[in-house]
């Protein structure tokens, strides 16, 4: 049986990225002959492994994240290491995921007559703003409005980022969130106390995780200072970025507040799964709020604990209409006080966690292979019937 060709662009490593290995595994499992083009920063030599059946050639090109202005320059100089490597692979699909990637993909599926994806894991404008010259994020949203219409699909994380490609005349557009497996969070009891322990956490006391990325934009301070003052409560804190001497300080200080420092992403479900309510923080002002779909949400709900969250962004619409968490005000630890000890309302957190276990069957890592099998299985079809005569179809039914 002949096998459909598919190349991912990404401009991280590729191997570590949940939803690029998640997307890659599940072609891979469909008779899909994967492979995902990286971008290796800290690499010495290129490299070529093989993991779940999915091939990942991680392309060496010494950069780091966050250069700013002078960034499009090693972009480029990794768009000119992507094409020969393209060429080479002849694929039938690319499949580029976010903004960076699609401008030379559009190139080589235009050289090679492959069918054009563009995966977008977020407003890559909008995540911008604050980090290059406006007069470069209004370049990006030109580039993001040129390209969108001239792929074959579009996929990307939740319904608001849906509509806003659909308004730029996207041909297609499908939603294949970061959704999560359930039984990835689900551990014995002795486990989760034996972890519960491990965390310093008391019997009785009501626990909010938070382990990601320590950027500025988290809100943590407000938390941070509502736990501090409420023994019944106790907040877990891992990760690194900006605000990790916040945190440091703050766990110094309290004995209610422990930091786990940079966490292995394998241990996260378990110290999800050990606590009681998972913590998700945004500024609400940042232009890429209002699109916000985080993983910690589907972390949550996959793991059947409530979110305390505030009102922004695909987050805010799923808690409320989940009714899967609690709302608060972000940045005003008095509001974050008085949201956490609704929590303590007889049954509070059990009914939470069952409609977030509810929430589970719908935002489920299953139901988001299933429609990115079924978008593939129809723009797949297309590209066999165009460069192969008498060709078959190469999905089985999902």
């Amino acid at each position: 049986m002949a096998l459909t060709n598919v190349c991912m662009l990404v401009t991280n490593r590729g191997v570590d990225d949940p939803r690029v290995c998640m997307e890659a595994e599940a072609l891979a499992c469909r008779d899909y002959k994967v492979t995902v083009i990286g971008w290796d920063r800290d690499a010495d030599k290129d490299t070529d492994i093989c993991q779940n059946n999915v091939r990942f050639l991680r392309l060496k090109l010494r950069s780091t994240h966050g250069r700013g202005i002078i960034q499009p320059i090693y972009l480029a100089g990794f768009w000119l290491r992507v094409l020969p490597v393209i060429r080479r692979l002849r694929p039938d699909v690319i499949h580029c995921h976010d903004l960076d990637t699609l401008p030379v993909g559009l190139f080589s599926a235009g050289q090679l007559r492959a069918r054009l994806i563009f995966d977008a894991h977020e407003n890559y404008p909008d995540m911008m703003v604050g980090h290059l010259p406006s007069t470069a994020v209004k370049a990006l949203r030109w580039l993001e409005r040129r390209l969108v219409p001239r792929c074959d699909l579009v996929i990307t994380v939740g319904n608001r980022l849906a509509e806003h490609y659909r308004k730029m005349e996207a041909r297609k557009v499908v939603v294949v969130g970061n959704w999560k497996d359930p039984a990835d969070f689900k551990f014995p009891p002795d486990t989760i106390s034996r972890t519960r322990r491990e965390l310093g956490l008391p019997n009785g006391v009501i626990a909010i995780c938070f382990v990601a990325n320590l950027g500025p934009e988290r809100r943590l301070e407000p938390l941070l200072a509502a736990v501090t003052d409420d023994k019944r409560f106790a907040c877990v804190i891992g990760g690194d970025g900006p605000q990790v001497d916040l945190v440091r300080q703050y766990a110094e200080n309290y004995d209610n507040i422990t930091y786990l420092g940079r966490v292995a992403p394998g241990r996260v479900p378990l110290i999800t799964a050990a606590c009681d309510v998972v913590y998700y923080g945004f500024d609400e002002t940042n232009p890429n709020a209002q699109w916000s779909a985080p993983n910690k949400l589907y972390e949550a709900i996959a793991a059947g604990k409530p979110v305390l969250t505030g009102d922004f962004g695909e987050i805010g619409q799923v808690v409320r209409k989940e009714r899967c968490g609690v709302i608060g005000n972000l940045g005003s630890s008095a509001d974050l006080a008085h949201a956490l000890a609704s929590l303590t309302k007889p049954g509070e957190l059990k009914d939470l966690g069952s409609r977030a276990v509810q929430a589970g069957r719908l935002y489920s890592r299953k139901q988001a292979i299933v429609m990115l099998l079924n978008a593939y299985e129809s723009i797949a079809k297309s590209a066999q019937c165009k460069q192969r005569k008498n060709a078959c179809p190469i999905l089985k039914g999902t």
